[in-house]
């Protein structure tokens, strides 16, 4: 039964660390120059990296023909160990092994005991990855306080339009930095109404967090793989613009679903990486931000 169930869902990564080392060529292959990625030499400003990295699919699995392996693994921490802080979504199946690759000060990846997709019986029982929003906060600096919240509305069963994203649990993490908060998520995927309805209702959620613990005037950088094409959807269009405005947010930068917004932050330099294709099913987005008393390694 076990060698069954392994045939299925493929095998958990046990090591403590990654043992691989990079060796694609994901700078030249993407297009990307060497003025397009940060450099230890560099220290104006706080460096930030925000990644769906599509960890999520166990090697050896009967669905893993797109799994990473851990040379890709050991490309993504190549790239994020240039970064001062690092928002990853769908790190899944290697978060620990990652951020100790990387060598961050701070490192975050919560598990939710309840909210989402990944608490519904049996897959608590039987998913331990699936009680992960696959949130990977990494920081060179320690924060001040931190806190997670699972959402509480989710699509429900994968259907043609809606998708509970195999039932990985979502939430938002917020954290509070000596001059700045950071929050990173990853919202319901899917085009159909339910999806749409739980996207609508966890922004609502998001919102009360920040109204409840982050002072109106703070400084505030949010990275999200927010599954909305606000400039193709109007429902979607109606739901960022909702957001931006209840908060007193402004949208830097959008590629595809991934999102930048921040208030009274100032930001430099926000591009694309083109990753798609080659480490991750999304490019990574970078940028540059100077919190009002930057302090950077």
């Amino acid at each position: 039964m076990l060698a069954q169930l392994s045939a299925c869902v493929g095998k958990f990564e046990t090591k403590s660390a990654l043992t691989a080392t990079c060796s694609t060529d994901w700078q030249r292959q993407g297009g990307i120059l060497e003025s397009d990625v940060p450099h230890s030499n560099e220290h104006m400003g706080l460096r930030v990296l925000v990644w769906n990295i599509h960890d999520r699919l166990l090697p050896d699995s009967l669905f893993s023909s797109d799994a990473h392996t851990e040379d890709d693994v050991a490309c993504i921490g190549d790239l994020a160990s240039r970064y001062d802080l690092v928002l990853f979504q769908e790190a899944f199946v290697r978060p620990a092994q990652l951020a100790r690759y990387t060598g961050h000060v701070w490192a975050d990846h919560p598990l939710f005991a309840e909210g989402g997709g990944g608490d519904w019986w049996p897959l608590r029982w039987m998913c331990e990855i699936c009680l992960s929003p696959g949130l990977l906060m990494l920081a060179r600096e320690e924060p001040e306080s931190v806190y997670v919240e699972p959402y509480e509305a989710f699509a429900g069963w994968n259907t043609a339009l809606n998708k509970a994203d195999d039932f990985f649990s979502k939430g938002f993490q917020l954290v509070q930095f000596s001059s700045f908060w950071a929050l990173n998520s990853h919202m319901d995927a899917g085009r159909g109404q339910d999806s749409i309805a739980a996207r609508a209702q966890q922004f609502r959620q998001m919102t009360m967090a920040l109204k409840r613990l982050v002072p109106a005037d703070a400084s505030l950088l949010i990275g999200m793989d927010a599954n909305l094409r606000p400039d193709l959807e109007k429902q979607d269009q109606k739901i960022l613009g909702e957001f931006l405005e209840e908060n007193g947010l402004t949208l830097v930068f959008q590629n595809g679903p991934d999102l930048i917004v921040t208030r009274n932050l100032r930001i430099s330099d926000p591009k694309p990486l083109p990753l798609k294709s080659l480490l991750s099913d999304h490019d990574a987005l970078s940028a540059i931000i100077f919190p009002p008393t930057a302090h950077v390694q």
